[in-house]
This record gives C-alpha cells, structure tokens and sequence, in this order.
C-alpha cells in the first residue's frame, strides 16, 4: 500500500476520495476516550453482562442504538454527525442499523465478505436483504481496542468495492457476490494469503469506513475486543419491510430528547430472525 488511508474527521473531500479510490479509510480522533470507555461498559452490559463469555467465542447486538446511551451522545457531536452527512450526500438523516460485537481471545478469522445485498438472485430470505441493499458506505465501524493484526481488528480486500472488481486469480464470489472462496473450496476463505489484503491499523478513537461492496473481515483476536457502529440513510430512501415497528423502537422513543428524535423518523428497526 502506497497511498494514504488516514484522514482528520474534518476532511470530508479526502475521506470520500479514499472511499471512491480504494473502497475504504480511517477517520481519526472522532470519539473521546471517556466514550470509549462508555460505549465498552455498553457492550458488556448488552452481551456479556456476568462476564463469563468463554474464550474463543463471539456475540453480537444488531440494534445496539436501541440499547445504548454513549451512542446517542455521538449525536450531538457535531464533527461526527457532519462527517456522516458528508458521506450520504445529505443532511436530512435517519437511523439505518446499528449493532455492536464482542469478541474473546482465541475467536478466529472470520470469513471474507461483503455486507452488500444488491448482486442477490432471488426474493430476500433474510432482513439483511432488505438493509443492506443500498450504496452507502457499510463501514462505520469503532474498533474501541484500535485496530491491530497483531491483537485484533479489521481487514479489507484494496479495490474490491467497484462492481467489475474481480476476485485474484485462484478465488471466486458466490453468484450473489457476498462470501469470497477459494477456487475448490466449498467453505468461504478464512485465510490472509490474498492479494489485496490490508490489515487495517487503527487507535481506539478512530471510525474505519468501507464502501458498501468492499470485502472485509474480522482478524483472529488476541484479546478481549469491543466494536460498535451506527449507520444512517437519507431519509428519502424509504424501505419497505415485512416486519412490524418493534416494540424496542417506541421505547427508544420515548427515551431520547425531542431534537434526536427526528433520526427515527423512517427508521425499521431490524428483526434479525425474520424469514420469508
């Protein structure tokens, strides 16, 4: 890698040049170290509030704003939420998904992947396919340990987010372009030998970005690690889902200040076990 990925929260054009350019970057310094700590305390209380998650294990929260308080703080950070506007194109904003993960020492690679739904063959079996199905950026990601393939963190695939991207030599994508196998392989590559690999680096107070498309992973970790994002949408793009407002939403509701509140308008929620 020979260009430059880190940016200053404020430097929107170079943010979005790098995202165009190789699908993915680091904003740096965008939450406080106060928060950080917050949003840690907010994720063991949501996955793992005895703390008795073995090693070698991972959990996830897919509505994790539903949940938290330190992320609604995020809000009213100025810097955040006109770098948020700067990447949709729009200031007229709605909560899209959020979610958070832990992860203890000894949890694995994972497999290389792309969040991005709208190469899918057929009607949708999943709410992932309803969400994810729209060019925003879908990195957006604090990595509240840092970044670090030596402990734990993100990788991506460099240039793998325009749409005739093609897989190297020996690899290939499943026909609805979401999981990277190496040729003979019937099991998506969990592997770092790739071309294009990038192990992002990153302190804890950074936001990794990827583009919608770009193929990423999570790196095996070697301590307990803490990650989180929020990611919003115009609020002109409006989705259609098969699932009723959860209950979960009203609460939110009902708890944030009348000036947040504007951020749920079009906002779905997400049943994460919904099928067709």
């Amino acid at each position: 890698m020979s260009y430059n990925i880190y940016f200053e929260k404020t430097d929107h054009d170079g943010v979005l040049n790098a995202l165009a350019t190789y699908g993915y970057c680091v904003a740096r310094n965008v939450i406080r170290p106060d928060l950080i700590d917050r949003l840690k305390g907010e994720i063991d209380l949501a996955l793992d509030p005895e703390r008795t998650l073995p090693p070698a294990n991972g959990k996830f929260h897919l509505t994790f704003a539903e949940e938290s308080h330190a992320l609604w703080d995020l809000v009213d950070n100025s810097d955040y939420m006109n770098l948020c506007a700067a990447l949709l194109g729009d200031r007229q904003l709605c909560l899209h998904r959020s979610a958070a993960i832990l992860r203890t020492p000894g949890d694995p690679m994972g497999a290389w992947h792309s969040d991005h739904r709208g190469h899918r063959k057929g009607p949708p079996t999943s709410a992932n396919d309803f969400l994810n199905l729209y060019s925003m950026p879908s990195g957006g990601w604090f990595y509240l340990n840092g970044s670090h393939p030596d402990r734990s963190g993100l990788a991506v695939i460099e240039y793998s987010h325009t749409p005739d991207w093609q897989p190297p030599e020996g690899f290939h994508m499943d026909q609805d372009r979401i999981f990277l196998y190496r040729d003979g392989e019937e099991t998506p590559f969990n592997q770092s030998d790739i071309p294009g690999y990038v192990p992002l680096i990153s302190e804890p107070g950074d936001l990794l970005l990827f583009a919608a498309m770009t193929i990423h992973v999570n790196l095996p970790t070697n301590e307990r690690r803490y990650s989180c994002g929020m990611a919003f949408r115009p609020k002109t793009v409006q989705i259609d889902v098969p699932w009723a407002l959860p209950e979960s939403v009203e609460r939110l509701k009902a708890r944030l200040p009348a000036h947040q509140q504007t951020l749920l308008e079009g906002y779905t929620g997400i049943v994460p076990d919904w099928k067709p």
